[in-house]
């Protein structure tokens, strides 16, 4: 820029020059006094565009103080607000924060009961679409509404609990917000309907109800976008920062939750007083077997679930807690039924 205006400047002052010259020796004496102090004019205004030296009315500076003003305002208004975004994200974030029920862990939930169970509700009946739904009357339905209704009891009795079997070979079964439960009836097919195979499968069920992790996902996925958000503007390189959240963070943190539910479902079993806890790790045994015959391969790092090997593994290790939690729950509850007939 500055050769480019030195250039400018020196190709101006030789055509003032050049045209100005001839004039000189052809005007009287006054009128060529006056043409050098032109010429000497358009040098001053030449030398005062690239040395940046005040020649007259040529270029100025601003005053220092002016220019340290203004630039000190605008550094503090950009530090202000570079701080005061992440710390609304932590105020919002402390002030929604939860604590799960048995384990204590700390996550943050900002979604309100009254809109978690109306979210279970409208996904309860979009669920129903996938299949003809099983009359009550039906001895599959009443079996899950039998072994609903006692798991439902021991995990929160509170709330609007509702059962349906779904006529399809699919196996699986979900527990959505609210205590809507559907189960497919490929499922109980598969246990040949086992009552305590059907109860370990829907106490884990309702351990992601117990544990409102429908409500807690959907407020780490709001986490997740932001962060994605601000690390692509960052990095620009959107498809390698989705990449690293989703397995860095998205996938851990649902095989972290589904870990719980297990935990929760042994819990649940434990105080239900009927099923027996030991079920659950051949439950999930059970289903290794079934991915293996079809050939699947299960990559830990890859899915939402851990692997159902690592399940029933993990589910023995939590057993022992599980079963000594129910000889108490329900030793005492039999002393009190016993004293309850005596009177």
């Amino acid at each position: 820029v500055a050769a480019a205006l030195g250039r400018r400047a020196s190709w101006l002052v030789q055509a003032k020059v050049g045209a100005a010259m001839p004039a000189l020796y052809r005007a009287g004496p006054r009128l060529r006094d006056m043409r050098i102090i032109e010429v000497r004019q358009v040098y001053k205004g030449a030398r005062s565009m690239f040395t940046g030296r005040p020649q007259g009315d040529g270029y100025k500076h601003f005053k220092r103080g002016e220019d340290a003003g203004s630039s000190n305002t605008s550094n503090f208004r950009a530090s202000a607000w570079i701080a005061l975004v992440p710390a609304s994200f932590v105020v919002y974030y402390v002030v929604h924060l939860d604590q799960a029920p048995y384990t204590g862990r700390w996550r943050m939930i900002d979604m309100s009961r009254d809109r978690e169970i109306a979210f279970g509700r409208s996904q309860f009946h979009r669920l129903l679409m996938h299949g003809s739904v099983l009359p009550p009357n039906d001895p599959a339905a009443q079996l899950v509404t039998r072994v609903g209704t006692r798991v439902a009891q021991a995990t929160d009795p509170n709330l609007p609990w509702e059962f349906k079997v779904i006529r399809s070979p699919q196996v699986n079964a979900a527990c959505l917000p609210g205590g809507k439960v559907v189960v497919f009836e490929g499922l109980l097919q598969t246990f040949n309907y086992d009552e305590h195979a059907l109860a370990a499968v829907l106490a884990h069920e309702a351990g992601h109800v117990l544990a409102r992790h429908a409500a807690e996902k959907l407020a780490f996925a709001n986490i997740l976008m932001w962060l994605d958000f601000f690390s692509s503007m960052l990095f620009n390189a959107r498809f390698i920062t989705n990449w690293v959240f989703v397995l860095g963070a998205e996938l851990p943190y649902s095989r972290k939750l589904e870990r719980e539910a297990d935990y929760l479902g042994l819990q649940i079993l434990a105080k239900t007083c009927f099923y027996d806890p030991s079920v659950a790790p051949r439950v999930f045994e059970q289903f290794g077997r079934m991915a293996n015959a079809r050939g699947l391969k299960e990559i830990s790092f890859l899915n939402t679930h851990p692997s159902h090997e690592n399940r029933a593994e993990q589910l023995r290790e939590w057993l022992p807690e599980a079963l000594s939690k129910r000889d108490t729950i329900c030793s005492d509850m039999n002393a009190f039924m016993q004293a309850s007939k005596q009177n």
